[in-house]
């Protein structure tokens, strides 16, 4: 391991050195949660092509935010934005949660109940396909809404960041309904996980009908009137595109920034630091019927793991409950988000890399394991 920590003249900082690079951080090392948060991420910054790191830990009502830049440029704040991934899903078990308290629809209604004409095919000898197995990835359905070619795919890969655009913007929820009319279930819906995030955006395009509004200005404006959070949106505008940090691929490349605006394949969603840590605080909300509903159990695997409103649950190897999402977008951004519900608290970690959600779960072991000794 060669770093070694230093102290930046300003005394508002606290910095490191990794392989050359300077490391500029926010982390005032001043508590024993500072230490260990700052260990953590200085050893996850070692990874050549991660160069920004935000971490926020809620613990016991109180907010922690920390963040970190290898190399030159600008440290990241807690407005910054960044990918989220699959994470996005959880908002969508929220509203999904929220419908349900407002008695707009329920879990065991039949999902052909909100959809436009008939599907016959959408069930399973004489079973069809509930809300809840939507949530719960037991829908059966596909996985992709269309069969593409390897061919057409590798060709995708290659085109152009417009050509790209265009491709998901011009699928939207009609064009989902249509060709879920060409849909084939493999079993009995409710009885097997297979994760899916076309079922997501099946979901995502009935809460659209149930509410007569497009999906992001609801979610939106819903994130904003319950939980003040402002910069937590499925869409940015070109401003605040042309400020997001650089995501990194595999390689250390800098993939084109495609945000999917339609229907294709599973829901995206971009949140800050900021914001990410009162989803956390709104999550450990006990009082919340919306966030305690979200986290009802629908399915359990064989290995054990629950999974509720698009949340999947368990327990830590030192028995703690979890409440957990993670996610990896296609425009270089992995993220992480766990709830401890019995000890109140909740760790947020999003990063401009692609190195997978293994290795931010990793990072994420080393500080919880130390955090609640």
């Amino acid at each position: 391991m060669k770093f070694k920590v230093k102290l930046l003249l300003t005394g508002l900082f606290a910095g490191a050195t990794v392989y050359g690079q300077d490391i500029k951080t926010d982390n005032l090392l001043k508590t024993h949660l500072d230490s260990l948060v700052h260990e953590a991420a200085t050893n996850y910054l070692q990874k050549p092509h991660t160069f920004d790191l935000a971490i926020g830990v809620y613990s016991t009502g109180t907010s922690h935010e920390y963040n970190y830049h290898k190399g030159s440029g600008p440290l990241p704040t807690g407005k910054t934005y960044y990918g989220i991934g699959s994470v996005a899903k959880t908002f969508a078990g929220w509203m999904l949660a929220n419908a349900l308290v407002e008695k707009k629809m329920k879990l065991n209604d039949d999902i052909r109940k909100y959809l436009p004409g008939k599907y016959p095919n959408l069930e399973y000898k004489g079973h069809p396909v509930h809300i809840a197995d939507l949530a719960s990835h037991t829908s059966a359905m596909p996985g992709l809404s269309k069969d593409y070619s390897d061919k057409f795919m590798e060709s995708l890969t290659k085109s152009k960041p417009e050509t790209l655009s265009h491709f998901f913007e011009e699928y939207t929820a009609d064009s989902l309904f249509s060709d879920m009319h060409h849909f084939k279930l493999d079993t009995i819906p409710g009885t097997k996980y297979h994760y899916n995030g076309n079922a997501i955006m099946v979901l995502i395009a009935i809460l659209q009908r149930v509410y007569h509004r497009p999906y992001p200005e609801l979610i939106s404006a819903y994130l904003k009137q319950h939980y003040n959070m402002l910069h937590t949106r499925t869409q940015l505008t070109k401003a605040e595109e042309r400020e997001i940090l650089q995501g990194h691929d595999e390689t250390g490349k800098v993939p084109p920034l495609v945000i999917d605006k339609g229907f294709r394949a599973a829901p995206t969603m971009l949140s800050t630091p900021d914001d990410m840590l009162k989803f956390v605080k709104a999550n450990l909300d006990k009082k919340d019927p919306v966030t305690s509903l979200s986290h009802q159990v629908t399915f359990t695997k064989p290995d054990g793991m629950q999974l509720g409103l698009n949340w999947m649950m368990g327990k830590e190897d030192n028995g703690f409950r979890y409440i957990m999402h993670t996610g990896r977008d296609g425009f270089g951004f992995t993220a992480l988000c766990f709830m401890y519900p019995d000890q109140q608290a909740g760790i947020v970690i999003m990063v401009n890399d692609s190195t997978g959600e293994d290795s931010v779960s990793e990072l994420k072991d080393v500080i919880v394991a130390k955090m609640f000794n």
